[in-house]
């Protein structure tokens, strides 16, 4: 009613404007109604992470809202070195860097490694309805594996605001065979699985469930591709993985996930 008192005419569409009123007065007016209408406010965000492995570790998390033309890896492509370096050595610095600018991130919500059966939650960030940054992507490394992550790829953040649960798979980077032994040594292009140290058991050694000197799968071969991990194989103590099986295999999903919306 207070719009048809400061300009009487029929607000109908069509027809929004009457033919008679001037240019000043069809501004005033179209100034009027959008004021009238809600402004978009950007999201504040908050993610929890669960891990749901009996026995796998998940390497510090990169949690991140970013444009819809922003992908960290596409399933059935070649992986960056980007993501070979997620998947290899847990780490996420060439990923941070090649994320566009004004994106929202967190690193590290846990202040170290996501051990099994625990959960992490991020500050809040900003993201979502009334941002560039409309997609959330969650990525990290899986311990003990050969190439596997963690991930929840571009997913479309909610505009309502609410509590949202996703369950993430394990992907394979396929830059690596999955053999299963241990690596000579540490970063990407190194065969083999790393142990770090929050492997250990709490004695400080290297758990009694893990083979160092294990051969691996001799005919384990890379697939070159990313897809979803089939998950760790292992083998009875004495086998050809340094992994017991009783208690690393899994199955996806890995991860548990709520983003909050507010």
């Amino acid at each position: 009613m207070y719009l048809t008192k400061l300009f009487p005419i029929k607000m109908g569409l069509p027809g929004f404007f009457h033919p008679n009123l001037s240019l000043l007065n069809r501004l005033v007016a179209v100034s009027a109604v959008l004021a009238l209408a809600p402004a978009a406010v950007a999201s504040e965000l908050t993610v929890t992470v669960t891990n749901l492995t009996r026995a796998t570790w998940f390497t510090p998390l990169l949690v991140t809202a970013h444009p819809a033309s922003f992908a960290a890896f596409t399933e059935g492509a070649a992986a960056s070195v980007e993501i070979q370096s997620i998947a290899e050595a847990g780490d996420t610095t060439p990923m941070q860097a090649l994320l566009p600018a004004g994106v929202a991130k967190v690193f590290n919500p846990n202040n170290g490694p996501l051990k099994p059966g625990s959960s992490t939650t991020t500050a809040s960030f900003v993201g979502g309805s009334g941002t560039a940054n409309s997609q959330l992507t969650i990525l990290g490394m899986l311990v003990p594996t050969n190439d596997g992550f963690v991930a929840l790829n571009a997913i479309d953040i909610p505009t309502a605001p609410g509590t949202y649960t996703y369950f993430a798979n394990a992907y394979d980077a396929g830059t690596e065979a999955n053999d299963e032994k241990k690596a000579a040594a540490g970063g990407i292009n190194q065969p083999g699985m790393i142990f770090p140290a929050f492997l250990n058991d709490t004695t400080g050694n290297l758990s009694s469930t893990i083979n160092p000197a294990a051969t691996g799968f001799a005919n384990a071969t890379k697939e070159g591709f990313v897809h979803i991990h089939p998950g760790i194989i292992g083998s009875a103590p004495g086998g050809p993985s340094a992994l017991d099986n009783t208690v690393y295999r899994w199955l996806n999903p890995v991860a548990h996930i709520v983003l909050t919306v507010k």
